[in-house]
């Protein structure tokens, strides 16, 4: 029981630090007051840390890999991007002006943009957390009934922060047109069904290895996703379809070489570590100084993990 409840709340706490505060996404409006970064993670742990555990779970529960975590994570990117923070459709999403590069007219969205931040919520905000907390405590499923309603509740109180503040906090209260807001919500569900139903079981036999490889593969890759993304002379268009396929190629990568999952996950992990800093450079030394120790922090979890894994306990089963 014990086990279970700090796998939970490893996972409910690493997915929002992985997703805004590793990233360095707290210091976008300038460097903020130590109490209000910490009213700033309590909200994620209610909206990212909670779907997180909730990806997990459903899809432990019905004994899924990570096809279907990938496309519940992709579901909730959609989600907070689409229908929560309209960062999709907003062209002055929080006055940096993200749609214009590549944008698509008839949608309303920007390609770069869209690629972009859903690979950022699939791979770093949902996956990345998931795969390292499960190196540490194991695939079997952590919640019971219980805990399922708390969490869920408590993911339906993170969504409704999420917009009132998306809509409230900016340049001008934006709302997306209807037709888009119902585009967005009708592929949510689709993903979410897909997800359930769309994939088998995954097979019992144990990971093949190759964890160096699987790391260099998550860390190039996620390397490379952020470099293009700051590459500002290419063609926009070609910048979308370069992510999109380094994305694709680097998930085929990975499911040949079939390493565990905490390889790529430590890889694309460093990746955010040296994305965070560049971030808190142009914030002054006190930024610098409380990014590094958020580096330090994400490095000894790494070791930790990796240490744990290579002694081969637990030892996970592939997807």
């Amino acid at each position: 029981m014990a086990r279970r409840l700090a796998a939970a709340l490893l996972l409910v706490a690493l997915s929002p630090f992985v997703a805004e505060f590793l990233l360095g996404d707290q210091y976008l409006s300038g460097t903020p007051r130590p109490g209000q970064q910490f009213g700033q993670f309590g909200m994620f742990v209610a909206f990212y840390g909670s779907a997180a555990l909730l990806i997990r779970e459903l899809a432990r529960h019905l004994n899924r890999g990570w096809p279907t975590i990938l496309t519940l994570s992709l579901a909730f990117g959609l989600l907070e991007e689409g229908l929560l923070t309209q960062s999709l459709f907003n062209p002055d999403y929080l006055g940096i002006r993200v749609l214009d590069a590549g944008h698509i007219p008839a949608l309303g969205i920007g390609a770069p943009w869209t690629v972009y931040v859903l690979t950022l919520h699939v791979v770093w905000s949902m996956g990345t957390p998931i795969a390292i907390t499960e190196a540490l405590f194991g695939r079997e499923p952590w919640l019971g009934k219980l805990g399922l309603v708390f969490w869920s509740v408590v993911f339906v109180l993170g969504c409704a922060a999420e917009f009132l503040i998306s809509l409230l906090v900016g340049p001008a209260p934006f709302m997306a047109a209807p037709a888009q807001l119902i585009v967005a919500g009708l592929i949510v569900i689709g993903l979410v069904v897909l997800a359930i139903r769309g994939f088998r079981k995954p097979p019992r036999d144990a990971p093949k290895g190759h964890r160096w490889a699987g790391f260099a593969v998550g860390l190039v890759a996620g390397t490379g996703v952020q470099l293009l993304e700051r590459w500002e002379s290419i063609s926009p268009w070609l910048l979308a379809a370069l992510m999109l396929v380094l994305v694709v190629v680097a998930a085929v990568v990975v499911r040949a070489l079939n390493p565990p999952a905490f390889a790529p996950a430590a890889g694309t992990l460093l990746t955010y570590c040296w994305v965070g800093l560049n971030t808190a450079i142009g914030q002054g030394v006190v930024a610098i100084v409380e990014q590094s120790v958020l580096v330090a922090v994400a490095v000894a979890l790494l070791l930790v993990t990796a240490r744990r894994t290579t002694a081969g306990e637990p030892r996970l089963r592939p997807e």
